[in-house]
């Protein structure tokens, strides 16, 4: 109903259809798409996919191998952490420990990965759509998303660190 409306008021004033016209074509001129603003040579589409899929899967298997250093670490600390317990150290001051140890190890990837990453670029620039190998907003995203997945990954061995039982640890001596 409201189109009915609408295109009855053009037809009977030109003038607006003329600015309509107008605003849409402007419009129109602003807001290319993507896919019209990027020149991409054919099958860049599946190489970036591809490279999309690498990036998520290594993403996952830094939290994975994040998870997996702080949980030996936590196991291998586990006389310390029994004997801060033992002392009065609070659950906090504990899980604390843990996730900052995450986010010294997160860190440290990160610069490494950064400086690894500015020197391919150069060799992967052919396969970057539209994207400088320096783009710092793509750096920036990498490495936010780097610190997101921090908490996943300290989180249980951060639990199991805070749940060690200073009596057990002890008597195992």
């Amino acid at each position: 109903r409201a189109d009915v409306v609408l295109i009855d008021s053009l037809v009977s004033r030109p003038d607006l259809a003329r600015a309509a016209v107008e605003l849409l074509a402007r419009r129109g001129r602003e807001r290319r798409p993507y896919a019209e603003s990027v020149a991409r040579a054919p099958g860049q589409d599946v190489q970036v996919r591809v490279l999309g899929a690498f990036a998520a899967i290594a993403f996952l298997l830094a939290g994975i191998g994040l998870h997996g250093l702080l949980a030996f670490n936590v196991s291998q600390s586990a006389r310390e952490i029994g004997v801060r317990m033992a002392l009065g150290a609070e659950r906090r001051t504990i899980l604390t420990m843990v996730m900052r140890r995450g986010l010294q190890l997160t860190l440290a990837g990160v610069l490494a990965g950064s400086v690894l990453a500015l020197a391919a670029g150069r060799w992967l620039q052919a396969l970057l759509a539209g994207v400088s190998p320096t783009d710092l907003a793509s750096f920036g995203g990498a490495v936010l998303l780097a610190f997101a997945i921090t908490p996943l990954g300290s989180l249980l061995p951060a639990l199991k660190a805070v749940r060690v039982n200073p009596l057990l640890v002890m008597r195992a001596e």
